[in-house]
């Protein structure tokens, strides 16, 4: 095939020796020959190299850029044969075709303009549900403490790197982490990165060519210190550096040569094996706005593959472990087509009203389990430290939802805080920004590391920054941090709000059941009160009677709505005890009533 193509092309880039009019037709055959022989030959390098698709116009970039090449190497052929001081007419339209070649690729590229195609970038997206940040506080459940994603991506590979080697096997030495197809996703309830190893090159494969690559390592997103695991027994054939046939991307072009292919995604499903998941796609405006048309499912082991309409995912039941359709840079490119052009081309380019663009989206999860990109938008100026508003796409579906927000800060200006905090010991947050309801405020979850170089990083806790003030509270543990951030809240003049916030309600009552457990400093005491089917936790460092408070005590307690079985108590009173508290704490109890 990629002879067949390489020989194709070279003919069509050599007939214009023929134009030349000043020799005989035995030398122009002659030299259409030799030209025919070089051009397949360099020709079946290039295409067997790239394996471009011929879905875009004109067969796409590949294809055109060495057709053009070969009609000028063909025009300067076709100078040399023509006689001293000769210009014929043939010598000059010689030239002409390559020149009237690139006059198309440059339209062309010009008529994938927004001045040409506003409506449909701007589009692209789908429909956008508006929405506010009351809608968010409401619509977004509370943080599930036990499924905090804590370990950015840079850490997981580093924790990958020191599970390389098994029943005393070093596989790193022939099977290195292909740290380009990092995937995160949710299996069996559970978060984590999986890494697949593969060829370290053309001796590794051809070493291990009969067996493939053994495995792959999988790391917990949720919690930092655990074991990686390597997972071995695997006899993975078709890989992204294996070679010649068994190359992955060669394999899937003999197939899907007509398609655009992105986003390869390495995925496990509920029962353990493993899967590549590529994105298949179309461009709408000639040479962009790509719109996706489904999936191909790829078993590295045994090379045989499934095309997966995007329609069909939702309605087949045995695809639900694949998490991801839509391509990250899909749902960045998306939004900025959307917050460029959505007012037309005009005001995109003169007018400059209420133009948006996309920060990083970031992988979450919704309690249902689907797996959704959150993505900050701003506004396109560079000066700009505000956040405008938060909008989430279905990874699977693509569908969009925007909730705007009153201010709130920046992805950059949320990490800036988190370095100021703990820029001193040598520490630094991380790029996973992950945005979350805590405690009915929108917040920024950040993964704090030290960077040890060479690619080795420790974890050393988590950051919590309230978006609207860019507030930080700090904990070495989820729980402590949290504790941190509810007392920032209580204490800060940042009290819960009802009308940005789910209900928060109050109760008062005899506590049936109390007991505490020791975090770092912090106790954090976990009450049961007769009629409720959760508890309440409050840390002692935000009301310190609690630690006066035993069961039988009469107490006033405010919390939020949540389905958590733990649920976080906003406000704390021990109605038998009665202490009084000083100005400061009875103007805080104020704001809260």
């Amino acid at each position: 095939m990629f002879l067949l193509l390489a020989l194709l092309v070279a003919v069509v880039g050599a007939v214009n020796v023929f134009l030349c009019k000043d020799q005989t037709m035995k030398n122009k055959v002659t030299a259409f020959c030799v030209l025919i022989i070089f051009y397949t030959l360099i020709g079946w390098w290039v295409i067997y190299a790239s394996v471009p698709s011929s879905a875009w116009p004109f067969l796409g970039t590949c294809y055109g850029i060495l057709l053009l090449i070969w009609w000028f190497i063909s025009a300067i052929v076709a100078a040399c044969l023509n006689k001293p001081g000769s210009y014929d007419r043939g010598f000059c339209l010689s030239f002409l075709v390559p020149i009237f070649g690139v006059i198309i690729i440059v339209g062309t590229g010009i008529g994938t303009d927004g001045f040409f195609y506003a409506d449909k970038y701007a589009n692209m997206i789908g429909k956008i549900q508006d929405k506010t940040e009351q809608h968010w506080s409401q619509d977004i459940p509370l943080l599930d403490q036990k499924h905090i994603r804590l370990a950015p991506d840079s850490l997981a590979l580093s924790t990958a790197k020191t599970a390389l080697s098994k029943d005393g096997l070093t596989l790193g030495s022939q099977f290195p982490l292909s740290e380009k197809y990092i995937t995160v996703q949710k299996i069996n309830n559970d978060f984590f990165y999986l890494i697949p190893l593969d060829y370290k090159g053309f001796f590794a494969w051809n070493s291990a060519k009969g067996d493939g690559v053994p495995g792959y390592v999988k790391v917990s997103a949720t919690d930092p210190y655990a074991v990686p695991i390597l997972v071995t027994g695997k006899k993975m054939k078709y890989t992204p550096m294996a070679w010649f046939g068994d190359n992955l991307n060669r394999k899937l072009w003999s197939k899907y040569q007509d398609k655009v292919l992105k986003d390869y995604s390495f995925e496990e499903d509920d029962s353990g094996n493993v899967f590549w998941v590529i994105t298949v796609c179309k461009p709408t405006a000639l040479f962009d706005g790509l719109a996706i048309e489904g999936i191909i499912i790829f078993n590295p082991e045994t090379g045989e593959d499934e095309y997966v309409d995007k329609n069909d995912l939702e309605k087949n039941k045995k695809y639900d472990w694949v998490d991801r359709v839509v391509p990250k840079d899909f749902v960045s490119d998306y939004i900025n087509w959307w917050g460029k052009y959505k007012n037309g081309w005009n005001n995109a380019t003169f007018g400059g009203r209420n133009l948006l663009q996309a920060e990083t989206p970031m992988i979450n999860y919704s309690t249902d389990g689907r797996c959704v990109y959150v993505c900050p938008v701003t506004s396109n100026n560079a000066n700009d430290q505000a956040m405008t508003g938060l909008m989430y796409v279905d990874a699977r579906t693509g569908k969009a939802t925007y909730y705007t927000t009153s201010g709130g800060a920046t992805e950059e200006a949320v990490i800036a805080a988190v370095n100021s905090v703990v820029g001193y010991k040598g520490w630094k947050a991380s790029s996973q920004v992950v945005y979350e309801n805590v405690y009915g405020k929108m917040t920024s979850l950040v993964p704090i590391i030290c960077d040890k170089g060479n690619g080795h990083f420790t974890y050393q806790g988590l950051a919590l920054v309230e978006n609207q003030n860019k507030r930080v509270a700090i904990g070495s543990t989820p729980q402590e941090a949290l504790a941190q951030y509810q007392m920032l809240m209580m204490n800060g003049g940042g009290q819960i709000t009802t009308e940005n916030s789910r209900d928060v309600l109050e109760y008062k009552g005899k506590i049936q059941r109390l007991s505490w457990d020791l975090n770092n400093s912090n106790k954090q005491y976990y009450i049961y009160l007769p009629g409720f089917s959760h508890s309440f936790t409050i840390s002692s460092q935000i009301q310190s009677e609690v630690a006066l408070t035993k069961e039988g005590d009469s107490v006033q307690i405010k919390y939020i709505v949540s389905d958590q079985a733990s649920v976080p108590t906003m406000y704390f009173k021990n109605l038998t005890l009665n202490l009084h508290g000083s100005k400061n704490e009875q103007a805080v109890v104020a704001q809260i009533n």
